[in-house]
């Protein structure tokens, strides 16, 4: 273990010598990885949108609520008519109104107040469900929040891993650069041949079109970050290249158990079988009575006053029952089993992807930290092994493409430790939102 972690401390001095030009910088500030987040969540329209959802869920919920307490209902009714109101009995004659014109306006007030008993369980599960959509846009937000930052995280450690990969196409061009002024220098003097000059040209450049290449794709992973986290495509920010490797110790079961007891999408599909449970009771409750219990009051006149006008009040128990509705009970009730039968089985395929989510980003964050101490030794060999065959070629026993060979195969070891290390990082970022940790 005190050999891995060694290893591991000389891995990251490697890496400061490859960000040795970023680093360069450090006085400027830094957009670091929290930050970036925090920009994304901010500016991003599927945030604002889930949140909306919740604002949504919420007044629903208050809606179903409502529905179980007590309504106060008021109606007021104007009308004229040329036969007196039932209730009207004044016969005196009226001398002001000729004959022609007698019509009888009357009018009307009435307060209702009501409050249900029993709907058989369909206000209730009506609010139930209602609740359980509240908490669903909840964890609807959470897992578009835990997207966002896992597409925040990969294109940031993306960008840093493309400058990276620039600054070795740069050094192998350095490389290339000086030994072409060695080998210029020896064939002056006669002591090589013109091949050698001519080989040291084309390789020189072929590493500068890699370095150009490299160039364009650092500029374009920082294009794709700043669309993401909601700034100008051009801003070029610093970014914090401290990135850390700590060896992910968990088993495969761990994370399965963990994924399974945090992932959002769980709770949801687990929410969303009971909302079809609930669906099927309100479907039901069609087939069992309703009770309400009602007051009113009556006011009426006529205009002119009457003598006596009508005032009135009840109170009262109501009880309906639906005795025949053509098998429209039946047909809501099967349409909400199917609708149950569809969320099960939705959840259980739920399952089944998060296993091997969690399961294929375990593997690639195991094979990542192999690579990192693999490739390791390869950069600390491969750059002795340029050294010896440049001693090699100055002394007059190697060639010139024994050179250039060391010199791309030490690239290459750089640009595989790079990958592997950036590769670990992301794969870290997709198994902790695997496992429902990426908060």
């Amino acid at each position: 273990m005190k050999q891995y972690r060694r290893a591991c401390i000389g891995l990251f001095l490697s890496v400061s010598l490859l960000t040795l030009g970023t680093n360069a910088q450090a006085e400027a500030a830094l957009l670091t990885l929290p930050e970036s987040i925090d920009l994304a969540l901010k500016n991003n329209p599927t945030i604002q949108i889930a949140q909306a959802n919740i604002e949504k869920a919420h007044w629903g919920l208050e809606q179903a609520r409502a529905n179980n307490g007590v309504t106060l209902e008021y109606n007021y009714l104007y009308g004229r008519s040329d036969q007196p109101p039932s209730w009207y009995n004044n016969t005196t004659t009226n001398f002001e109104y000729p004959a022609w014109s007698d019509t009888y306006t009357f009018y009307s007030h009435q307060l209702k107040l009501q409050l249900p008993l029993y709907t058989g369980g369909k206000l209730e599960s009506t609010a139930d469900m209602a609740n359980r959509g509240k908490i669903a846009m909840g964890l609807a937000l959470t897992s578009t929040k835990e997207q966002l930052t896992l597409e925040v995280t990969t294109s940031y450690y993306n960008v840093l891993q493309a400058r990276n990969l620039s600054v070795v196409a740069q050094q192998a061009v350095d490389d290339l650069s000086a030994h072409l002024n060695n080998v210029q220098y020896h064939y002056d003097a006669g002591t090589v041949a013109l091949s050698d000059v001519l080989q040291t040209q084309v390789r020189l450049a072929d590493a500068r079109n890699n370095l150009i290449k490299a160039q364009n794709a650092a500029k374009m992973a920082r294009y794709n970050l700043n669309k993401v986290i909601g700034l100008s495509l051009t801003d070029d920010t610093n970014l914090d290249d401290h990135i850390s490797f700590e060896p992910y110790t968990g088993t495969l079961e761990d994370s399965l158990a963990i994924a399974f007891k945090n992932r959002a999408e769980i709770q949801q599909a687990k929410l969303q079988v009971a909302m079809s449970e609930d669906k099927i009771k309100i479907a039901q409750s069609n087939n069992l009575p309703t009770v309400a219990a009602i007051a009113t009051e009556n006011i009426a006149d006529s205009i002119p006053a009457n003598s006596k006008h009508n005032t009135d009040w009840a109170v009262a128990i109501s009880v309906s029952f639906n005795v025949f509705d053509n098998g429209i009970t039946k047909t809501k009730t099967k349409d909400a089993l199917a609708e149950l039968t569809i969320a099960a089985q939705q959840k259980r395929q739920l399952e089944d992807a998060i296993t091997l989510e969690v399961s294929n980003t375990y593997l690639s964050v195991q094979e990542a930290a192999e690579r990192i101490k693999n490739n390791q030794v390869a950069v600390n060999q491969s750059k002795r092994d340029y050294e010896m065959a440049q001693e090699r070629y100055n002394s007059g026993i190697g060639t010139n493409l024994d050179v250039m060979d060391a010199e791309v195969a030490m690239t290459q070891a750089k640009t595989n430790y790079i990958q592997a290390l950036y590769d670990y990082n992301s794969s870290r970022s997709q198994l902790n939102k695997a496992m429902g940790l990426l908060h």
